[in-house]
């Protein structure tokens, strides 16, 4: 029932106004009332939505073969009504909670000293800020979940905000071992209150992020990086991860990819993804799609009824389908990458070979259906690799293949870094930033900038705009 209250209908300013002065909402929520509604909400409006169905077909790990994700794949209407829902639901619904909780419980707030409900809620802004930022560059933050009191807020330049949500994180862990006035239990919707876990997912954004800038800065974001994986994930039973939906009948209490394809169904088996894992004989692609039947990105027939082109399967998705943030495989792939960015080969194969067999594990592919007897070509071209073998591009692919489907924003972002996988959409390559939302260019375009999606964020190109 709590995933129910959280998923609720963006409302316009006027209507977040009535709802501050109507006597039957209440105005002043503790936060122990208000972590359900951000564990949950995290995950779904970042993980589960279209934000994520559109980072899925851009990076090419589905094709769009109806409705908007088949427009979006052609390169139509990737205009300001493309992320309206997106950018409201991330910022009136989810981080509006989450600052609300931060400064209730700081210093001066009214629960001051509720301090690790105000870790979970530093580590959660930290985790849906840093996916606003990298998909949209320039965004607000330091004027932002204001009201009334600043309908304009000013457009932060991404590199301020990456730290002051590295800040933000290391106040989170000391946050976290504070005495605290309440303790969480089961609200929390992620970790039920193990403040122990919520610091090694602290460690683990942290760690995330300081990847994204290998462009901006290739040994110091990576040593850094590395610094604080060894305080993160030590198995995936610390996973960064949602799974509280019911799988009742009621549409709500399932997971929403799930609710996706049975509802509309607009996403296919991509080239891009089949070619990739048909071309190593990848044991997972019979167990993620319905068939080998892909669509080219781009160039699709309008498939409705899912005749022309294979799909996600029920083995992937279904009713109660835990949906993933941050994975301990991703991050032993993220260590790969930045032990051999600093030239420690040796160590980036060693975590290399972890992240994939952890991978693989995670669909109940054991090492012995991997082996040169059971599968001499997987084996050959995905895992006997020495040390002078191992490059950024064999690590992304299987990070691309790791993430899906449920993490396709940190796909979308990893090809944006890296260029790999190399996508096919004969109509080019897909934006590399999303463009801002009409409502903002409406009542605040005085502070949007002015970009073409083109252009990439800073950490991709070096530039704020």
């Amino acid at each position: 029932m709590v995933v129910a209250g959280i998923i609720l209908s963006s409302c316009s300013e006027k209507k977040f106004d009535e709802i501050d002065t109507d006597p039957k909402n209440p105005v002043n929520v503790p936060v122990k009332s208000l972590i359900p509604s951000v564990t949950a909400g995290v995950p779904y409006y970042v993980n589960g939505t279209e934000l994520a169905f559109y980072c899925s077909v851009f990076s090419e790990q589905t094709a769009g073969t109806y409705l908007d994700m088949r427009s979006a794949d052609r390169r139509q209407n990737i205009n300001s009504q493309l992320s309206e829902n997106a950018w409201q639901s991330l910022y009136t619904t989810v981080m509006m909670d989450l600052n609300t909780i931060i400064l209730k419980g700081s210093t001066g707030g009214d629960e001051e000293g509720n301090w690790k409900y105000v870790g979970i809620a530093q580590v959660l802004m930290a985790y849906t800020m840093g996916t606003t930022t990298d998909i949209w560059g320039r965004v607000p933050f330091s004027e932002a979940f204001q009201g009334e009191k600043n309908r304009k807020p000013k457009y932060d330049n991404q590199k301020d905000i990456y730290e002051k949500l590295q800040s933000m994180l290391d106040e989170a862990i000391v946050n976290l071992d504070k005495d605290s006035r309440q303790t969480p239990g089961t609200e929390d919707m992620i970790y039920s209150g193990d403040t122990e876990k919520w610091k090694k997912a602290a460690y683990a954004v942290k760690a995330r992020l300081y990847n994204h800038l290998s462009k901006i800065d290739p040994a110091g974001s990576a040593q850094n990086a590395l610094n604080c994986i060894a305080k993160s994930f030590s198995s995936s039973d610390d996973d960064l991860i949602f799974k509280k939906w019911s799988g009742s009948l009621d549409a709500t209490h399932q997971n929403t990819w799930y609710r996706e394809s049975a509802e509309r169904s607009q996403m296919s088996l991509s080239l891009t993804m089949d070619s990739l894992m048909l071309k190593n004989n990848d044991p997972r692609l019979y167990s993620f799609f319905t068939g080998t039947n892909a669509a080219l990105n781009g160039q699709s027939t309008e498939d409705p009824s899912d005749r022309l082109y294979s799909v996600i399967s029920s083995n992937v998705l279904y009713p109660d389908a835990s949906l993933p943030m941050i994975t301990y495989e991703e991050i032993k792939f993220i260590e790969a990458e930045c032990n051999l960015r600093i030239g420690q080969s040796n160590a980036a194969n060693m975590k290399y070979q972890h992240a994939v067999y952890s991978a693989l594990k995670r669909y109940g592919i054991d090492s012995t259906e991997v082996s040169p007897i059971a599968n001499l070509t997987f084996y050959n071209n995905v895992l006997k690799k020495e040390p002078e073998d191992i490059t950024v591009e064999l690590i992304v692919k299987q990070k691309y293949i790791a993430l899906f489907p449920f993490q396709s924003v940190e796909a979308y972002t990893d090809w944006r870094r890296t260029g790999f996988p190399k996508l096919k959409n004969p109509l080019g390559n897909p934006p590399r930033r999303f463009p801002y939302p009409q409502n903002e260019i409406s009542s605040n375009g005085a502070n949007v900038p002015a970009v073409v999606t083109t252009s990439g964020v800073w950490w991709d190109d070096g530039s704020e705009d």
